[in-house]
């Protein structure tokens, strides 16, 4: 596994074996500048992944979302990358899972919510 970043607010993670890519978001998304670097950090893990990858997103961490721009531009990215399928792992239902669940109807990504990270791993591993 290979740490591409890790913050206060996400860590991501690849796995070049799995063609995977591990996010965990972490505390509260208010400002801009403590995810200035979301995208790029994103740009430089797709770039260690083939096209057909996959992504495990722990959002469990997480407490609030109010950036989703961030997000949306970052699924947008995803899909021209080659992205085959994100499962999302949460603790609950919860306003970050509806504000998700939002954001992929509007990109268009194949997403689907888990509450179990062993389920999330083995939809992804389909």
């Amino acid at each position: 596994m290979k740490t591409i970043a890790d913050n206060d607010f996400y860590r991501i993670e690849v796995s070049e074996a799995k063609n995977r890519m591990y996010l965990t978001y972490r505390g509260s998304w208010m400002r801009e500048k403590d995810v200035a670097a979301f995208a790029d950090d994103h740009e430089r893990a797709f770039a260690c992944l083939q096209k057909g990858f996959t992504v495990l997103v722990d959002v469990r961490p997480m407490v609030a979302m109010l950036l989703t721009d961030y997000v949306e531009k970052v699924q947008r990215k995803a899909i021209a990358a080659g992205i085959k399928k994100a499962a999302r792992v949460y603790d609950r239902e919860s306003f970050i899972k509806l504000q998700s669940d939002r954001i992929n109807v509007k990109t268009g990504i194949t997403s689907h919510a888990f509450y179990e990270m062993e389920s999330a791993e083995a939809w992804l591993d389909e």
